[in-house]
């Protein structure tokens, strides 16, 4: 123990696992069949999704070529469809580097009727605490 005799506070996977996402619903969300041998064997890990998500959000030059653009339909699809799985990814990445880039996807979600589930979440994961503080004005233009 330290801090004064304080146990340090468990991570978010600590908690509830490594999270990945099904390979089925990463082909449905991206318009593919179950099946497809388009996407690589096996679930997506969680941590990979975010790397790269975060790395298409952070293109700016639209002339450029986002090889990472899947990441967006995926996300949408997870907002849209299982907002659970949403947050999970959403609080992995919170924490990245340029994780400030989650904030307009962390305010769909929030606009998508999760704001409770999103403030649970938060007092388990200080980077995602820490997140919704930087976010906090456009979280609250967008109620």
């Amino acid at each position: 123990m330290r801090d004064g005799g304080l146990a340090p506070r468990p991570t978010f996977h600590q908690r509830h696992g490594p999270a990945m996402i099904p390979r089925p619903l990463v082909a449905r969300a991206l318009g593919l069949p179950d099946d497809t041998d388009a996407l690589p064997q096996g679930d997506l890990p969680m941590g990979r999704f975010m790397t790269r998500y975060i790395a298409y959000l952070a293109t700016t030059d639209a002339a450029t070529d986002a090889p990472d653009a899947w990441t967006g339909a995926l996300m949408d699809h997870l907002i849209a469809e299982h907002p659970a799985l949403a947050l999970a990814a959403i609080t992995e990445g919170a924490g990245m580097a340029r994780d400030d880039l989650l904030i307009d996807p962390l305010a769909e979600l929030s606009n998508a009727g999760f704001r409770g589930a999103i403030a649970q979440a938060a007092e388990a994961s200080e980077a995602l605490a820490s997140l919704l503080i930087r976010g906090q004005d456009m979280l609250d233009d967008d109620r």
